[in-house]
């Protein structure tokens, strides 16, 4: 049956009771920590910090380690460690007794013959059972192993000499120098022109390929698309699959109103609207027409076309040539604009031409008015004839 950790007087000698475990506890209960917190600021297991407390030895690792467990945790909670390493070490160290420390005290066995080397080696703790140590005992800071000033010199010169060595063979052998006698003399190299870098040669630029979709709305709706003199019908004209390409000519146009014509960029795809202003206006009132990306709200203004230069009609005394006789005269009764195109799709005019102008192209020209009924085309001298009813939009080839 064990005897509980409490020390008790051997040989009639006056022992200080075992004070570490309680000591801790109460400083810890004082400062209001728990031994969760006070394992992880000072490293120390949790159930190593319980078993000083409780003074389990046995739950312990060995003497060396468990005094510098208490040495720790005697300094984290603000206690001086000599008095409760004096007391720990008083319960793991035998004493060089006469006799057994579990036999009862007797004047024989204080003899000091009775008292062997077997008998003065340490034992380890035992839980649960007190083992008290004489005051001739050597003190416990004499025990704790040290290093010394020597051995700490031996070990800063070993790691110096590995550290020279280690260098000395990462750097490898020097390479050799060679040395010219001093009666040779060496020509000096001359300096190479600097070389200039090549110039890279010109890159010429891809065209864009592929399919884009172009959206095209109106204001007001209806009005018709051209793509590049391509119809592409009424708007609103929506997702038209059309060649990328850098410039393309975009034409709206509607009746009563002005026009529509810009290039634009057709590497991706677009989504743009047209606003057409009414064109049967005075001509200091009327208003440009206006492209507008619904994608970034980029508006671009079309410049209103000027008016045509009508050309001196010859004297009636002239005798007239094969061109007079054949040519196209188109002539305006009243507002309307109107586009004049060649055979091969050129624009040879565009615009609002003056009421009572008059424009002569030879034949084969292809004729388009917003308003049709104020356009009058006679060809080779004969009657004049309308281009079609008041408000339509004709295109004729003459």
């Amino acid at each position: 049956m064990t005897e509980p950790l409490h020390p008790q007087p051997n040989f009639g000698e006056n022992i200080t009771p075992t004070r570490f475990g309680p000591a801790l506890r109460e400083a810890r209960e004082a400062r209001g920590l728990t031994l969760r917190e006070l394992a992880q600021t000072t490293a120390i297991r949790r159930d190593y910090l319980r078993a000083l407390e409780d003074i389990q030895l046995g739950s312990l690792p060995e003497a060396t380690f468990a005094r510098a467990y208490l040495r720790t945790y005697a300094r984290e909670l603000g206690l001086d460690p000599a008095p409760l390493l004096a007391d720990f070490d008083r319960l793991i160290r035998p004493a060089a007794l006469k006799s057994t420390p579990l036999k009862s005290p007797s004047p024989t066995s204080m003899s000091p013959k009775s008292v062997s080397p077997k008998s003065m080696s340490p034992k380890p703790a035992q839980p649960g059972r007190e083992v008290a140590t004489p005051e001739e005992a050597s003190p416990p800071e004499a025990r704790e192993p040290a290093l010394g000033p020597v051995r700490i010199a031996l070990i800063a010169v070993l790691l110096i000499l590995l550290l020279t060595v280690g260098m000395l063979l990462l750097r490898g052998p020097a390479p050799a120098v060679t040395v010219l006698p001093p009666s040779v003399p060496v020509p000096a190299l001359p300096t190479p022109a600097p070389v200039p870098p090549p110039m890279p040669s010109p890159v010429p630029p891809v065209p864009p390929q592929g399919t884009v979709r172009l959206s095209v709305k109106s204001v007001p709706d209806g009005a018709l698309v051209y793509l590049d003199n391509r119809n592409l019908g009424p708007t609103p004209v929506l997702s038209f699959p059309v060649d990328a390409r850098i410039r393309a000519e975009l034409r709206v146009e509607a009746a009563g109103r002005t026009p529509l014509k810009q290039t634009i960029d057709l590497r991706q795809s677009r989504n743009l609207r047209a606003t057409l202003p009414a064109s049967v206006l005075p001509p200091g009132t009327r208003q440009p027409s206006v492209l507008t990306d619904l994608n970034t709200g980029a508006r671009t203004l079309s410049p209103l076309p000027l008016p045509p230069t009508v050309p001196a009609r010859p004297p009636a005394s002239a005798v007239p040539s094969a061109f007079v006789v054949n040519e196209i005269a188109v002539r305006f009764v009243g507002h309307s604009w109107v586009r004049v195109t060649n055979g091969e799709g050129q624009v040879l005019y565009e615009g609002f031409p003056p009421v009572g102008g008059v424009l002569k192209y030879p034949p084969g020209v292809s004729v388009r008015a917003e308003n049709a009924g104020a356009v009058r085309v006679s060809m080779g001298g004969a009657p004049e004839t309308a281009l079609g009813e008041a408000g339509q939009v004709v295109t004729r080839q003459f």
